[in-house]
Order: structure tokens, then sequence, then C-alpha cells
């Protein structure tokens, strides 16, 4: 059986360092691609598997911030089924993005877990609002996450560089890259941030260009 290179998905030192208590029992490795309803698509060493949750790390989760999320890097065990596996326990992240979870004022949920780059996305039309980029730089800076403003729909703007100051103003230092997707405007500036075993994620509205 062919086995994948996890360090492609980001398995890096820190993760190796913390499955070391799993590895000596034989435990297997993976990270979360996908959440179904009560289903993981989590990639491993050997492909890809369908997982769920253990009733032993159900049971002992206080909240559901202890559960997996997308992007999580998780501890698995084999079942008899073809491509099934358990999940039994959630590596410590590195980063992670939460929301308070639905009729709860202090639980929160996690939806996205070690996320290197965080593209923070408004495009340069209409939809253009200051006051949303900075709620979202919050978000990204309180994740742990690197944030990188994403200038969407260049093409439909006649002041490109007015806009691009007025975002330096709230951005604090953060990486500014307006594109275009029509005219490939700026596109090979953020190829950069595509690296093997880094993992980015996009933040915006509907409508914006994700």
């Amino acid at each position: 059986m062919n086995v994948i290179d996890l360090t492609i998905f980001g398995w890096n030192e820190f993760f190796e360092n913390n499955f070391e208590q799993y590895a000596r029992s034989n435990y297997g490795r993976g990270r979360v691609a996908l959440e179904h309803k009560n289903f993981f698509r989590v990639y491993t060493d050997h492909g890809d598997v369908l997982a769920e949750i253990s009733g032993k790390l159900r049971h002992e989760a206080v909240n559901r911030s202890l559960l997996p999320a997308v992007g999580d890097w998780v501890v698995i065990r084999s079942r008899s089924e073809r491509d099934r596996a358990v999940i039994d326990a959630v590596l410590p992240r590195r980063t992670s993005f939460a929301r308070k979870t639905a009729g709860s004022r202090t639980e929160q949920q996690i939806v996205a877990a070690n996320i290197d780059t965080v593209f923070l996305l408004t495009s340069l039309n209409q939809d253009f609002s200051l006051r949303r980029l900075e709620r979202y730089l919050i978000i990204a800076w309180e994740s742990g996450a690197s944030p990188v403003i994403i200038l969407s729909k260049s093409d439909l703007c006649d002041r490109v560089a007015y806009q691009i100051a007025q975002v330096q103003s709230v951005a604090h230092g953060v990486p500014i890259h307006a594109i275009s997707v029509v005219t490939e405007f700026g596109l090979r500036d953020i190829a950069q941030y595509f690296k093997r075993g880094q993992t980015v994620a996009l933040l915006g509205s509907s409508g914006v260009g994700k």
C-alpha cells in the first residue's frame, strides 16, 4: 500500500511531538478535510477515510471546542470496514477560528483549525467596506493565523491606489494585494502564499470572489 507524505497537508514537528504518545500505541494520524453531519473525511497516511468520533471522546469533551473541526489533526484507529476509522483524540491546535454556539453566550465551536494564512477578501466595487474589513482583521488576529488582505475585482474600480491607502489606514502592516481574475492583475503576487505544507483559508462576504 502506498504511503502518503502528510507534510503536504501541513504535518510538522509540532504535531509530530504531540502525536508521539499515541504512535507508541500504534494509533494512526490524519487531518480532517470535511465535516459531514455525523462523520468526518480524514486524510491519512494511506488515503482518505470516513471517520466518526469515538464514544469516549464525545463523552469526555466538556464543550464543542474539544471536538474535531476542519483542519484538525486527529488520532485515529482503523475499523474492520474498508476506508472507515474512529477518531479517539484531537491533537493540540496551532491556530483556530471559533464562533459562539447557537443559543449559548459562552460556549464556542471551532469552525477551522491549523490555518497558516487567512485571506481577508473584500471587493473593490460597491461591496467595499472598511468596517467589515476591520472585523475580519480582529477575527484573524484572534485565531493566530497570519492575515493577508485581498482586494478583488480591481478591474471594476478606477481608484485602486486610493482604496489601498484607505485599507492601509486600518491594516497595521498587514500585506495588501489588489487582484482581478478577469485581467489576471495581481494573481502572481499571491502565489507566494501557496507553499508546500501551508494551509490558506478565505474569509469574506458572499459575492466578493472567494
